[in-house]
C-alpha cells in the first residue's frame, strides 16, 4: 500500500510542477514571439542575463512554485489550504507581470510590480514555513530573484532613463 501511495504522491507532484512549468513555458514563448523580451535600442547592464536565460530562470522558478504549492497543499496542518491558495495567487501574479508591465509602459511600473511581487512572495514564504520548510524556501527563491530583478531595473533606469520599456 505504501508503494502505491508513494507513486500517487510522485505523480501528483510531477503533475503539479509540470502544469505550472508548461504554463510558464507557453507564456515565455508568447513573450518572445511578440518581441516583448527586450525593447530595441535599450542598453542592458553587463550583469544582465542574456538570451533565453531570464525566461529559463522563470520556468525554473515556476517549477519551484508548483512544487511548493503541492508540498503545502498536502500538509495536514490548519491553514494549509489557504497557504496553498496564496501560492496560486503568487503564481498568477508572476504570470501576469510581463503583460501589465508591457501595456503600462515605463520602468516605474516594473519597479512597482517588483515591490508588490516581493512583498507577496516574502509574506507567503513566511506563512508557508509552518506547512513546509522546503516550500517556504522555494518561494523564498522567488523573492530573491525579485531582488535581483529590481537591481536590474534600477540599472536599466540608470542607463536608459525612466522612459518607456
Amino acid at each position: 500500500m505504501f508503494a502505491i501511495r508513494e507513486r500517487r504522491n510522485r505523480l501528483s507532484l510531477s503533475a503539479s510542477v509540470a502544469a505550472v512549468v508548461v504554463i510558464a513555458g507557453v507564456t515565455d514563448a508568447a513573450i518572445r514571439a511578440v518581441g516583448w523580451n527586450q525593447p530595441p535600442g535599450e542598453i542592458w547592464p553587463d550583469f544582465a542575463p542574456r538570451g533565453r536565460a531570464i525566461g529559463l530562470i522563470w520556468v525554473g522558478l515556476f517549477g519551484g512554485m508548483g512544487a511548493a504549492h503541492w508540498l503545502v497543499a498536502r500538509s495536514a496542518r490548519s491553514g494549509a489550504a489557504r497557504s496553498a491558495d496564496a501560492i496560486a495567487v503568487l503564481i498568477a501574479a508572476c504570470l501576469s507581470y510581463p503583460f501589465y508591465t508591457h501595456f503600462i509602459h515605463g520602468h516605474a511600473t516594473e519597479l512597482a510590480g517588483n515591490v508588490v511581487t516581493f512583498v507577496l512572495a516574502t509574506g507567503i514564504a513566511i506563512r508557508t514555513r509552518h506547512h513546509s520548510r522546503l516550500g517556504a524556501v522555494l518561494i523564498g527563491v522567488v523573492a530573491a530573484w525579485i531582488v535581483f530583478a529590481t537591481v536590474l531595473v534600477l540599472a536599466l533606469i540608470r542607463l536608459n532613463g525612466w522612459g518607456t520599456t
